[in-house]
């Protein structure tokens, strides 16, 4: 009876072990894609300028407010630099892995 109850406590610890790490939630945003090596910041907030012609190989989004999120996985957004698009994806620390996106038409 005592292996079974310790079994039973062993198992229920992976459980809470496993709901402790996906603590990433969804969400939905809309900004400007932009190539780090392009990112102006001016009085607190951050703009893309593609007149400087930034070949960083590290992605950003600037939401509407004027705050830069770094992309975790910049390739899924290859010739989006500059656009203004609506996006969906998780946080994972301090970045945004992008799931899926699409332009935004103002709706």
């Amino acid at each position: 009876m005592r292996r079974i109850v310790a079994l039973a406590a062993f198992a229920l610890s992976f459980v809470f072990v496993a709901q402790g790490q996906d603590n990433t939630k969804a969400m939905e945003m809309t900004g400007v894609v932009c190539n780090a090596g392009n990112v102006v910041t001016t009085d607190g907030k951050a703009t893309c300028d593609e007149t400087k012609g930034g070949k960083s190989s590290d992605m950003v989004f600037i939401d509407d407010q004027g705050k830069a999120t770094k992309i975790a996985n910049p390739k899924k957004l290859k010739g989006m630099s500059g656009k203004k698009l609506k996006m969906k994806g998780k946080m994972k620390g301090d970045m945004m892995m992008v799931d899926s996106y699409q332009p935004y038409t103002g709706g």
